[in-house]
C-alpha cells in the first residue's frame, strides 16, 4: 500500500486474541484488507490493490502469473522454513505474558523447543541455504527478485524478512546481494 501511495490506517492484532479479526473478517490470519465496507482476504489483497491503483504494478511487464507461482512458493513453502528460525527469537519481543505464552506454545508445537536455535541457529540457516543461494543469484540480473521494479513476490519474502531483521535475527554474510536487495525494498 505504500508502494502505491494509498492512505490507509492499521489495527494491531494480538497473537493471543482474534476474537475481533474473527468477528469482524471471518479469518484469524492477517493481513486482512477493508475498504470502508468492503472486506478483502489477504490472499485477494494484492488483485484488489491492483484494480485499485494500477500503477505503479505489484506484477509488472505481464508478470502475473509468475508471481502468483512464487507467492505460493514463499507462503507454503519458505515462510513455514525461516519462521523456524524467526519465532525463537521473536518470542523475547513479546511483553504481554499471555500473548508471548500463546506464541510460544503455537510455535515450540511446530518446530520444537526454541532454546536449541537460539544457542545456534546455523543448521536452520543451512535448511534455508539452497532457496536463499538461489534468491541470492537471480539478484546478479535484476535489482528485485523477479524482474527490474519491485513484484508482489519482492514483498511477500521481505514481509518474511522484516520479521526477522525485527526479531533480531542476524544474516549470514554471504548473501550481500540480498542484504542491497532488502534495503532496496525497504526504501520503496
Amino acid at each position: 500500500m505504500d508502494y502505491k501511495g494509498l492512505r490507509y490506517r492499521t489495527i494491531p492484532v494480538p497473537y493471543h486474541d482474534k476474537r475481533r479479526l474473527l468477528k469482524e473478517t471471518g479469518q484469524d490470519y492477517v493481513p486482512f484488507l477493508r475498504d470502508g465496507r468492503r472486506g478483502v482476504p489477504w490472499t485477494e489483497a494484492v488483485d484488489y490493490l491492483e484494480r485499485l491503483r494500477p500503477e505503479p504494478s505489484a506484477y509488472p511487464d505481464g508478470l502475473r502469473a509468475a508471481c502468483k507461482v512464487l507467492e505460493a512458493w514463499e507462503y507454503d513453502w519458505f515462510e513455514d522454513r525461516y519462521w523456524a528460525l524467526v519465532a525463537p527469537f521473536l518470542e523475547r519481543k513479546l511483553t504481554d505474558p499471555l500473548e508471548r505464552w500463546n506464541f510460544t506454545e503455537t510455535w515450540e508445537r511446530a518446530y520444537g523447543p526454541f532454546e536449541p536455535v537460539r544457542k545456534d541457529p546455523v543448521p536452520v540457516w543451512e535448511s534455508l541455504a539452497a532457496p536463499l543461494g538461489a534468491l541470492e543469484r537471480g539478484l546478479q540480473d535484476h535489482p528485485f527478485l523477479v524482474a527490474a521494479k519491485p513484484t508482489a513476490f519482492d514483498f511477500a519474502v521481505y514481509g518474511d524478512l522484516r520479521a526477522g531483521e525485527y526479531a533480531g535475527v542476524r544474516w549470514p554474510t554471504r548473501y550481500p546481494r540480498l542484504r542491497g536487495w532488502y534495503r532496496r525494498v525497504d526504501r520503496l
